[in-house]
């Protein structure tokens, strides 16, 4: 649902991942960087406020944000509800649901996901077994972690009740995330903008830090303040932590609580230094990943295309069946066919002549993908990144998050070559 088509809410919220990503920051736009981790939407139906900084209320009024904002999915939202429109299954699904004719509105895309996200629970932890009376659940070392994070540690003066959060915010000082080049150009530029987007700050160039909080309630109260997570599911969620992803590990998380912090001004009166030993740090990350639930396995349902099928098996069957013998470049064909390379790519003419699909917003860098991918299969590239090859400029728009291996690269280039 991004402007380029090329991001979804999964490409943050990974299920394999805890529902969150496996990096530092999350995922961006392309050209673009984003300056927060991602938070898992485990349990988030539970939550009182969304967001690092608790802009929204609800799962609705987060929904919609990541869509339409800028460095994230970058998408108009009424253009998103016009496209979904004009898909037949879509059109038909929103007016079983929602019993309305002839529209789809931001309301109800909104209410659509939100109803997806509240099923994601974890309902089964060795802790809610060894709470119910099964007592050999958890783990000695785990359940001394249990009682530290009771008791010496007092972990549970912020993260208490069902899904061990107190839903408020707390300046802990953590240390910057230290990033050198365009990364951290990009990083500068997103936090500006939404600097002064949200608090709508004269001098917003000028700030270094995020400031949390600060930027919804425009408290000073609340500055360096974030969001309490949720810790069910938080041995999933790595390897990366805190609103910035800076610290690495359960294992750092909690050392980094053991010595009090990190010194910023508005530093929470409960964040002291808590005087653990090794050995108890050890028991707290046992007893935090006693809160870890079954993987999420879920399978991504097949999604419903503009382009007419018809006209779609018949260019899928004359590139699959192009050759008796498999050879590399009808393992590519089939690739590309298995894919759905034809939402962008299209086949035409009798010799299966390729070429960009005009009408695509995204049709420049499409073309540029063929050439690179011809120049260099064995490489891959991180969507939006521009790469220079024998002294050209290209930009890289193949998702490296799909996992295709080098064989399937090379592959897809003999097919591509075959085309010219």
């Amino acid at each position: 649902m991004s402007g380029d088509g090329s991001l979804s809410c999964a490409s943050c919220h990974v299920p394999a991942d805890g529902f969150t990503t496996p990096t530092r920051l999350s995922q961006s736009y392309p050209t673009t960087q984003h300056w927060r981790h991602t938070p898992s939407v485990i349990d988030s139906g539970y939550l009182k406020f969304l967001f690092w900084d608790g802009r929204a209320a609800s799962l609705e009024q987060q929904a919609l944000g990541p869509i339409t904002t800028p460095f994230e999915m970058n998408k108009h939202i009424h253009y998103l509800t016009a496209e979904l429109y004009e898909i037949p299954v879509y059109r038909k699904m929103f007016r079983q649901v929602f019993h309305a004719k002839n529209i789809i509105t931001p309301e109800m895309v909104a209410e659509a996901i939100s109803a997806f996200e509240r099923t994601i629970v974890v309902t089964k932890t060795p802790f809610y077994s060894y709470i119910k009376g099964k007592k050999h659940a958890m783990s000695k070392k785990a359940i001394a972690g249990f009682k530290l994070f009771i008791g010496k540690a007092s972990c549970i003066r912020c993260h208490y009740g069902p899904v061990f959060t107190d839903n408020n915010f707390h300046a802990l000082g953590v240390p910057p995330l230290h990033l050198k080049g365009k990364r951290a150009k990009l990083v500068a530029e997103t936090r500006h903008y939404f600097t002064y987007v949200n608090a709508h700050l004269k001098n917003s160039n000028r700030v270094k830090r995020d400031m949390g909080r600060y930027l919804i309630t425009h408290k000073k109260s609340d500055l360096y303040k974030f969001l309490t997570p949720s810790l069910i599911d938080v041995g999933e969620m790595g390897p990366y932590y805190m609103h910035n992803g800076s610290i690495k590990g359960l294992l750092n998380v909690v050392k980094f609580f053991n010595k009090g912090g990190g010194n910023i001004p508005n530093k929470s009166k409960l964040i002291k230094p808590l005087h653990l030993t090794l050995k108890q740090e050890y028991e707290i990350v046992a007893f935090l990943k006693a809160l870890d639930g079954p993987k999420f396995n879920i399978i991504a349902p097949k999604l419903p295309h503009f382009i007419n099928k018809s006209k779609v098996a018949s260019a899928v069957t004359s590139i699959t069946t192009s050759a008796t013998t498999p050879t590399p470049a009808s393992a590519g064909a089939q690739f590309f066919a298995a894919h759905a390379c034809f939402s962008c790519h299209t086949i035409n003419g009798k010799g299966g002549s390729i070429c960009p699909n005009l009408s695509h917003v995204g049709s420049q860098r499409t073309l540029a993908w063929i050439k690179t991918q011809i120049i260099t299969p064995s490489a891959h590239f991180a969507s939006g990144s521009m790469v220079t090859i024998n002294g050209k400029s290209f930009m890289a728009v193949m998702p490296n998050s799909i996992g295709m291996s080098k064989s399937h690269l090379n592959a897809l280039a003999k097919y591509l070559e075959g085309l010219k």
